[in-house]
């Protein structure tokens, strides 16, 4: 039968033995005091990847007589290493030594790295210019994408109502991320208008239900009390609307109603200025090409007379259109102390935030939707009781 040969890595005996030699020198390389002027950049990192280095060089070593010097090289080491954690033994001078004239031959390379001039904040896209009376913001590219100059993309939306710019394909995901994530925020807002009426409507409905029990029990029993007058005198008017559980479900949902109005509001606008700048690249480049080979495929179909005369746009399509104001919460019927209020919660600076509960935003609004508010409170209270 041949001998096999001696393979270190399969041998556990050898292999623990490897390891825990390797663990020792490197323990004691750390506690070894070394001086200042022999640091470079430091000994115990110098160390530790000599050991490693020679550790790795020895890796691949299958002949007995090598690796048994391997390991009487590494026992002599750590005999030196031990011996070395003394200052003023022969040990550590020469180990000192010998890292002042490594230091000497090999200097340390510089890692002063060169000074990065300060990049300034991208400007944004579109930038908000101005607010009309009515509260309506008005938006304003910045600049024109070099896209722009080669294809002219087109104005889309997601499901929600974000426009955005279809520059190409596959879409950008520095775009994807900004539009899910508003495209999340809207979603939110409207969850939680509509959990409003779905959940904390019937609670509030409860709690004023046992508040008029509780009051009319005092009452029938006699017993006195600031809470039973109070009711007692607003009992079916509409002070007692206003200080029910009712009425403060209805301010918030007036109030998730007025975000999601803010946000469609806004959505709209930066959707009116992506289509016009849009319009405005197209019609450029139609005066560059030309007017004739610049026209669209649809456009030369309806002058040739080669589109079916049921296909052809001759009056507008007959759909129906809502009657009422687009915005209905922050129509022209409310004073102009609320577009006032609603730009300077909308402005970027952190300094002009205000609270809007306590701004006279919130309470021109509540003030004009007073008498749906006290509908909304009265039907929740019959309703629901």
């Amino acid at each position: 039968m041949h001998r096999r040969p001696f393979i270190p890595a399969s041998n556990s005996r050898h292999r623990i033995a490897a390891l825990s030699l390797y663990r020792a020198l490197l323990r004691s390389a750390g506690k070894i005091d070394v001086p200042t002027d022999a640091q470079n950049p430091t000994p115990g990192a110098a160390m530790a990847r000599a050991v490693r280095k020679a550790f790795v060089k020895n890796r691949a070593y299958t002949s007995s007589r090598l690796v048994y010097a391997s390991m009487v090289a590494g026992y002599k080491f750590l005999t030196l290493f031990s011996k070395a954690q003394r200052p003023g033994s022969p040990e550590h001078a020469e180990l000192t030594a010998h890292l002042r004239a490594r230091g000497r031959i090999h200097p340390p390379a510089s890692r002063a790295e060169p000074s990065r001039p300060a990049l300034r904040p991208r400007e944004p896209f579109l930038k908000r210019v101005a607010v009309l009376d009515d509260g309506h913001p008005v938006y304003e590219p910045t600049y024109v994408p070099h896209s722009f100059k080669y294809r002219i993309p087109y104005v889309s939306t997601t499901a929600e109502g974000q426009p955005f710019l279809r520059l190409k394909k596959p879409q950008p995901k520095g775009l994807s991320r900004m539009v899910g994530r508003k495209g999340r925020i809207f979603t939110d807002k409207v969850r939680k208008l509509v959990g409003v009426d779905e959940k904390l409507g019937w609670d509030a409905a409860q709690e004023d239900s046992w508040d008029r029990l509780m009051a009319q029990q005092m009452r029938d029993e006699g017993v006195p009390g600031e809470e039973t007058e109070r009711l007692a005198a607003n009992d079916g008017g509409q002070q007692a609307y206003e200080d029910s559980f009712a009425w403060s479900v209805q301010l918030t949902r007036l109030w998730w109603e007025w975000q999601v109005e803010l946000m469609w509001r806004d959505w709209n606008a930066r959707g009116e200025a992506l289509n016009q700048l849009v319009e405005e690249q197209r019609a450029q480049m139609r005066g560059r090409d030309g007017d004739a080979d610049s026209r669209s495929v649809q456009e030369r179909r309806l002058e040739d007379g080669n589109v079916p005369e049921a296909s052809r746009p001759l009056q507008k399509p007959n759909v129906g259109v809502f009657p009422g104001p687009p915005y209905a919460l922050t129509a022209s019927s409310i004073s102009s102390v609320l577009s006032k209020q609603m730009a300077r919660q909308q402005a970027d600076s952190p300094e002009s935030h205000v609270d809007p509960f306590t701004g006279p935003a919130w309470n021109a609004l509540v003030h004009a939707q007073h008498r749906r508010l006290l509908k909304w409170a009265g039907q929740g209270a019959t309703g629901k009781g």
